[in-house]
């Protein structure tokens, strides 16, 4: 037997033989048939107490003979509710639970399932009703073109995701030979600055050693002229105090060596030192570049402000502006507008071919009304100066050495170590650095043109904007070629 057949048979073992429905309230009989209590009253009516059971025919008493069956009542419950479903089940469509008919139509309005009966209903009278097999069909052949679409969608997306894994595990390998041939670079490079650093080391001490002897001999020499002019002072006193025809005598002779004596003028001795460019210093110096401005509240009267603030010049004329106490009352100064308490920075002057000038940094809280030099620990500068045709260098520290002139300077600052360095921005090499000292307060940048004399030679200190700092390529720029085991350049 089949499903199917099963289900019927169960449905009439549930049904009621008098009302032809699912068992209500089911009583059962002696005789062991089963019927709706309400159905069998309703018999009572016409046979009285006493009746005949509608199966079998036997007698049945019905105040004694009836037993409520609720086993029976609950099947039937259940069997009811399952019903259609199990049905459906077995014919591949639902049964309409108001009708008991099979649904075999669809509303494309309400998109909803309907079996004919439901289809002549009110609300779905203007609607499309189309039968369910073309309405499944035609959602089958959508469903099957979106699982095409959707598959094709799955091969690329997984073509992608091999290529990723390929590509991932390309730069991986890139990435790790990278790493090893950054750091063989680096490593390069440190051993070609410890070899710079031994050979101008080396240089510089040669050069020390030279300047030592050729003051050694030069001392050498003035010591022999002042002991041979010392002897020729003797020996003229000695013949003062001679006769008069001991004096004319040899007058003649000692006149003429005293004449070549005073015509010796014993040569003047210049120590010599040649620059040392550093390897990529600027290169560094430059990431920690800062776009320095000029505070005018701070300026000299006598000194006169481009309008962007990076320039500053030496008037005569003094220009009428308010006595603020933060202008420089007796120093031909201006301060730069920004203030330093950490950090690392760096900026260039353009000095041009001035030979008076002074740059570096000091404290903000530097007074400014003073008519004497500032105190060495207020500021940290350098300045350049044109003396008899020569020119020098001098640091606040009263250090000062012979120079070329200088027409670019660049000045670092780094707060947390103390440390402040001038460079010449056009050779890269050292001009002078500052003992680190810790700060105590705030520091600004100093610019001051100078009071310009005959010999020197006048102009504005011009602050470089970051945007015209370009380093040439000849400056130290290094190329990184990056290859693979096979020698393919890779970066």
């Amino acid at each position: 037997m089949d499903v199917k057949s099963l289900i019927e048979d169960l449905q009439a073992s549930l049904t009621c033989s008098i009302c032809l429905g699912f068992f209500t309230d089911p009583v059962t009989a002696k005789c062991g048939h089963s019927f709706c209590k309400a159905c069998l009253s309703y018999c009572t009516v016409r046979a009285q107490e006493t009746l005949a059971c509608p199966e079998c025919r036997a007698d049945i008493n019905y105040g004694s003979d009836l037993v409520s069956n609720r086993c029976l009542q609950q099947l039937s419950i259940i069997t009811k509710m399952l019903r259609p479903h199990l049905l459906q089940t077995l014919v591949g469509r639902s049964i309409c639970e108001k009708h008991g008919e099979k649904e075999k139509l669809f509303c494309e309005e309400d998109h909803k399932i309907l079996c004919d009966s439901c289809s002549l209903a009110p609300e779905h009278k203007n609607h499309q009703v189309l039968p369910l097999e073309k309405v499944v069909a035609k959602g089958k052949e959508k469903l099957l073109e979106t699982l095409n679409i959707l598959k094709k969608k799955q091969e690329h997306l997984q073509k992608k995701q091999l290529s990723v894994l390929r590509t991932w595990a390309k730069s991986r390998k890139h990435g790790l030979n990278f790493k090893r041939l950054l750091m063989y670079e680096y490593e390069t490079m440190h051993k070609f600055l410890q070899d710079e650093k031994i050979l101008q080391l080396q240089e510089l001490n040669q050069q020390f050693r030279d300047n030592l002897m050729k003051f050694e001999r030069s001392k050498v020499k003035l010591s022999q002229e002042i002991q041979n002019l010392q002897q020729m002072l003797l020996e003229v006193e000695k013949h003062l105090k001679g006769t008069p025809s001991e004096i004319l005598q040899d007058m003649k002779g000692i006149l003429e060596k005293s004449e070549k004596l005073l015509v010796q003028e014993p040569k003047v001795v210049s120590e010599a030192w040649t620059t040392f460019p550093i390897t990529g210093l600027r290169e560094m110096l430059m990431t920690f570049y800062r776009d320095i401005t000029l505070d005018p509240l701070t300026a000299h009267t006598h000194l006169i402000l481009s309008e962007d603030l990076r320039s500053v010049k030496y008037t005569s004329i003094p220009q009428d502006l308010p006595n603020n106490k933060e202008r420089f009352v007796y120093s031909l100064t201006v301060l730069g507008a920004q203030t330093f308490t950490s950090g690392r920075h760096y900026w260039e002057v353009d000095i041009g071919e001035k030979t008076e000038w002074e740059v570096g940094i000091c404290e903000e809280s530097i007074i400014r009304n003073r008519k004497h030099s500032p105190f060495p620990q207020d500021i940290r500068i350098l300045a350049g100066c044109k003396y008899q045709n020569n020119f020098f260098l001098w640091n606040s520290e009263k250090g000062c050495r012979s120079s070329p002139p200088i027409h670019k300077v660049g000045i670092f600052l780094d707060y947390e170590r103390g440390h402040v360095a001038f460079y010449n921005a056009i050779d890269r090499s050292l001009l002078y650095s500052f003992l680190n000292k810790a700060f105590q307060r705030p520091m600004r940048p100093y610019f001051s043109p100078c009071l310009p004399d005959e010999e020197s030679i006048p102009g504005s200190l011009i602050i470089c904007p970051r945007s015209t700092q370009q380093i040439p390529e000849k400056e130290g720029k290094f190329c990184l070629e990056l290859r693979d085991s096979s020698g393919i350049l890779v970066y």
